[in-house]
Order: C-alpha cells, then structure tokens, then sequence
C-alpha cells in the first residue's frame, strides 16, 4: 500500500506534467513566431532590437562600442526624463549599456570610470578632464575617455 509521501509526490508529478502540457504549446508556438521574426533580421539588427523595445536608440549604441574597450568602467551621463509607461530614460539606457557594452561594465560614480558615455548632455558639464573625445555627428552624443581601461 503507497504511502501518503508517496501518493503526495506522484499527485505532484501528475500535476506538473499537465501543467506543462497546457503551457507547453503556447510557449512553442511564441518561441517558433519569435524565431521566424528575429531569423530575417541582419545580426546587427538581431542585437539593436532588445534595446530599441525599451525605449533606447539601438543606433547611438553601436556608435558608443565601437570606443568602448574590455575592462572599461562606464558612466552614464543622461538627462533624467519620463517616458511614460516605458522605464525612463536612465534605467533604459543604463540597462541597455550593461548588455550592449560588454565586457565594460557600469560604474555608478564618474570617480570610478573609465569613460563617460553621455546622451543628450554635454560631457563639458562634468568638469573632467578627457584625454579623448568623440562625438556621434553633429548630435549631442559622446564618448569621453578619461583613462586607460
């Protein structure tokens, strides 16, 4: 005669597989729509895409990796602005820069980094001295180095 631990576990069993069998097709179905939306982009595109649906331009981020070296410390230098329901600006971007800038990693103190990356405000506002400085056209989009990684 089955124990009442036994009956237990195998009512666990039974309830898990049929939980997983009445989410499982749903889940298939999204991961097989996403893979056919995301297989005909560019792999630029692929990698801009998560950035660009929270609310950040996936265009400004290549500008700032192609500057950003291994090892480097960032600091975000950003407008503090609401977007509605979207996470606001900072959180966007500071988001996006831990995924899009690795193997950088963010730094919350300008004392601390290597390299200010600065979105809609002028790294002149800072009072640090850059030994390096670019800027994405005539945008106010920067990157400023202030040391060696």
């Amino acid at each position: 005669m089955p124990t009442a631990a036994a009956s237990l576990a195998a009512a666990a069993t039974v309830l898990a597989l049929a939980s997983a069998l009445h989410s499982g097709d749903r889940v298939w179905r999204q991961v097989e729509h996403e893979q056919r939306s995301f297989a005909r982009l560019t792999d630029s595109a692929r990698r801009r895409t998560p950035i660009e649906q929270i609310g950040a331009p996936g265009a400004v981020f290549d500008f700032y990796a192609a500057y950003i070296a291994p090892g480097d410390r960032v600091f975000f230098q950003l407008p503090a602005v609401r977007q509605g329901s979207r996470p606001d600006l900072r959180a966007a971007f500071e988001a996006a820069g831990r995924f899009y800038l690795l193997p950088a990693v963010q730094t919350e103190t300008l004392a601390d980094a290597t390299v200010v990356v600065s979105y809609r405000e002028d790294p002149r506002r800072l009072h640090v001295a850059f030994i390096t400085q670019e800027q994405d056209g005539r945008q106010p989009v920067y990157v400023s180095r202030i040391s060696s990684p």
